[in-house]
């Protein structure tokens, strides 16, 4: 990855960031980066399905930066969670023997958006992500992340009001716990859709 930025960087009169962490890692790389665009999401697309959510599920990305130990921490748990993703099918199969993960592998867009509508929240465990579209289309959606508060998704999730923010796998797994037992106020789901709209792909057009 050095080896490839640094060449990029020589063929380039201008450097963009999709985040300030993807920022920082360049700068340790020696690379000056000139500014920072977050991705924007086509709010067209993504947007709540239904106004009246089923809330009895908690949904999750499986990819190769997935942090797979905390989700099987949680199915043990009784938690129902709903799984997508199609890049990592091998590593997927770990979590099928689970009778509380319910794998769905690639979904359409349309199954992709009435999945993160109806969830109670989507939980995101990772061990590296620069940026995030996983959190930015659930709150698109109307329904609020649970992740770190560090990398890219810590940037733009905002704790209490668009999700929550954790420092660890410990507190993810507890947090999960009592918010599926206990919800979240309903406004919630509004504050969600309003904050993704600052990413609508209309605006950076």
């Amino acid at each position: 990855d050095e080896r490839l930025i640094e060449y990029m960087s020589k063929c380039s009169s201008m450097i963009i960031a999709n985040s300030k962490f993807c920022a920082s890692v360049y700068s340790l790389f020696g690379v000056h980066v000139d500014d920072v665009v977050y991705p924007p999401i086509d709010l067209r697309v993504f947007q709540p399905s239904t106004s009246n959510p089923s809330s009895d599920y908690i949904l999750t990305y499986l990819g190769k930066e997935t942090r797979y130990s905390v989700l099987k921490k949680l199915a043990g748990t009784g938690v129902k969670i709903k799984a997508f993703g199609s890049k990592t099918p091998f590593l997927a199969g770990r979590l099928k023997t689970s009778p509380n993960i319910e794998f769905s592998g690639r979904l359409s867009i349309k199954e992709l958006v009435d999945v993160y509508s109806n969830a109670l929240f989507t939980v995101f465990p990772f061990s590296h992500e620069p940026f995030g579209y996983i959190p930015l289309e659930s709150i698109a959606c109307g329904t609020p992340v649970l992740t770190y508060g560090f990398q890219g998704p810590g940037e733009y999730i905002i704790n209490g009001l668009t999700g929550w923010l954790v420092e660890s796998d410990e507190e993810l797994v507890k947090l999960t716990l009592w918010l599926w037992k206990n919800g979240y106020p309903p406004r919630m789901r509004i504050r969600c859709v309003k904050e993704a709209s600052k990413f609508d792909v209309k605006f950076y057009v």
